[in-house]
């Protein structure tokens, strides 16, 4: 399949890549500028964010549904939810930093972040039980790698048992 895969999702459809005029929407709704690299990224998202997905026994989850977004939609209402106010984020129960932009979640609280005002094109993961963000991988890429290779290593296991 290509990186222009399709996936059906309830009764809509979703594109892999994510059209310039959705980057465009994601930006102004939450007023901000998306770095260049997340932006490439998201025009050509790959395919295996999509395609590649873990048997969680009771549901297939592919990264493209929770950990590394592709849905305008969704990346906004994240981004949204975090920025609520009197939600305490940080160690000092501060609100959440503006320069982290989620693009994806692990359903328990923690969150998967690019800094926007830094040049550094590396993924951050907020913890929520240490109230804190560390650098996580070096490139979108390199997130990209490891949540298929986690994926394929669970799915290995899963079927061995």
């Amino acid at each position: 399949m290509s990186d222009v895969a399709l996936l059906s999702k309830g009764s809509s459809w979703r594109c892999g890549m994510v059209r310039k005029h959705d980057i465009d929407r994601i930006e102004t709704e939450l007023a901000v500028t998306l770095p260049t690299h997340y932006r490439d990224f998201l025009a050509s998202f790959p395919s295996t964010l999509i395609e590649t997905k873990a048997d969680l026994g009771w549901k297939q989850e592919a990264p493209a549904d929770r950990e590394f977004r592709n849905d305008p939609d969704e990346i906004v209402s994240l981004n949204r939810d975090v920025r609520s106010p009197g939600t305490p984020w940080t160690e000092d129960e501060g609100p959440w930093p503006d320069r982290y932009f989620v693009i994806g979640d692990d359903e328990c609280g923690n969150y998967w972040v690019i800094d926007l005002d830094s040049d550094d094109e590396g993924v951050w993961f907020y913890d929520h039980e240490l109230s804190r963000f560390e650098r996580q991988h070096e490139s979108l890429q390199a997130f990209q790698a490891a949540l298929v290779k986690e994926i394929n290593e669970w799915n290995s296991e899963k079927s061995e048992n």
